[in-house]
């Protein structure tokens, strides 16, 4: 148990207050596992089957009739390889919901409350200070993907609208939500992975402290390291630095070192869990992304050669507002990728820092072991974003996603 349940629930109050830019949205759709903060009143479990039961066939029944309808009016007028993959897409597009929907009821809000408590006994532990960093990344991050989806689909509505008629475009527009959809995952999996990243760095912070504070190995070095400022901080005299009043981590001792392997032992159970809500739906997610970038790349290369009928005498707009959904979509994906590829960093920090103090500093015995079973344990429990232990969410993962976008537009190009 805490030993402050004051200070514990304010921590639980603060994780919670992270959330709220994107709960809101996540609500729309059914797709929030928050509890309220409130943790009294925790929302019954029935109430949110429900909704998400009302939600989901409610956007069925327009899928199915918005798929009906293009099938009688409007599929005539298109190319045979733009047909099959607005069909794919939609059906695949709502599969994709259903699943989100599944894992979302399967972590509800009691199985995330254990989770946001496992937060808090880590702040607790830490002293975590960055939680309106968490929050004004979100809302930068928030604001970049929404502009961009709001734009690229208000764009490409009011584009098409005027050139084939606004009752046909009306008959794609489903496609928006879906983004949104998929964009709201995208942006909640973000999120989590900030937390990981904002704990990391805190673990960071004390070890370097603990560098800042101890005694050299020589001298004579001590200043290059401190001019240079060679441990990733913003702070130009990083020994002066007072990141939490509470401690003073100058009289950091071997049972501080345990606390910071227990802090990021249970930041790797926190991983798990995130893994385990967000793995198979991220994997869905990059592939309908992808499948709409190679989509919307085939539309806009069949505009531009005029073999696509837009209603426009020069097809130069409609190719645009096209191809700006499809880079909506590649940033997306490459913004995910970005943030995980963050926290990545956040680990490989700890480490030097812990060798950099291992070499370079004088430590006593018990100091000496407690920091090489800590750089054990950081180097045998990684962090790994991972969909569902297929592929690891990292740069690399990009580089194949381009890949297959490239191979697979040049086989539906290939009929021009």
């Amino acid at each position: 148990m805490f030993p402050d349940d004051i200070k514990y629930k304010d921590y639980v109050q603060e994780i919670y207050n992270t959330f709220s830019p994107l709960s809101w949205l996540l609500k729309i759709f059914s797709l929030d596992c928050h509890c309220p903060k409130d943790t009294t009143k925790l929302t019954p479990s029935y109430w949110a089957k429900i909704r998400s039961a009302i939600t989901a066939v409610f956007l069925a029944c327009i899928n199915l009739f918005t798929l009906y309808y293009k099938f009688i009016y409007f599929y005539q007028d298109l190319l045979i390889s733009v047909k099959y993959t607005d069909v794919v897409q939609m059906v695949y597009d709502l599969f994709q919901y259903m699943v989100d929907l599944y894992f979302v009821y399967k972590y509800g809000s009691d199985v995330f409350y254990e989770y946001i408590r496992q937060y808090a006994y880590i702040d607790g532990m830490l002293g975590m200070k960055y939680y309106s960093r968490i929050k004004r990344r979100l809302i930068k991050t928030i604001i970049c993907i929404i502009t961009m989806w709001i734009s690229s689909s208000l764009c490409d509505n009011i584009i098409w609208g005027i050139g084939v008629g606004w009752v046909e475009t009306f008959g794609f527009s489903l496609a928006y939500i879906y983004m949104l959809i998929k964009i709201l995952t995208n942006l909640h999996l973000t999120l989590h992975v900030m937390h990981i990243g904002s704990r990391l760095r805190v673990i960071g912070d004390w070890v370097q402290e603990c560098y800042c504070a101890s005694l050299s190995c020589c001298p004579k070095i001590e200043d290059t390291v401190m001019k240079k400022n060679w441990f990733y901080s913003h702070k130009t005299k990083t020994s002066t630095s007072k990141l939490y009043p509470s401690k003073s981590i100058t009289f950091m001792n071997c049972c501080d070192v345990k606390l910071l392997s227990r802090c990021y032992l249970l930041l790797t159970e926190q991983v798990n869990f995130i893994n385990k809500i967000f793995g198979m739906r991220i994997l869905l997610n990059c592939l309908s992304l992808l499948i709409d970038m190679v989509r919307f790349t085939n539309l806009t290369v069949r505009v531009l050669m005029g073999t696509q009928h837009t209603g426009y005498a020069y097809a130069f707009y409609p190719a645009i507002s096209t191809f700006w959904r499809s880079l909506t979509s590649a940033i997306v994906i490459v913004s995910l990728v970005n943030h995980c590829e963050d926290t990545y960093r956040q680990r490989e920090r700890v480490i030097s820092l812990v060798e950099h103090l291992i070499i370079n500093r004088n430590l006593d015995e018990n100091m000496l072991a407690a920091f090489n079973e800590f750089r054990s344990l950081v180097n045998s429990q990684p962090i790994n974003f991972h969909m569902p232990n297929f592929m690891r969410l990292d740069y690399p993962l990009l580089v194949s996603i381009t890949s297959v976008f490239v191979t697979y537009t040049i086989i539906l190009l290939q009929s021009i």
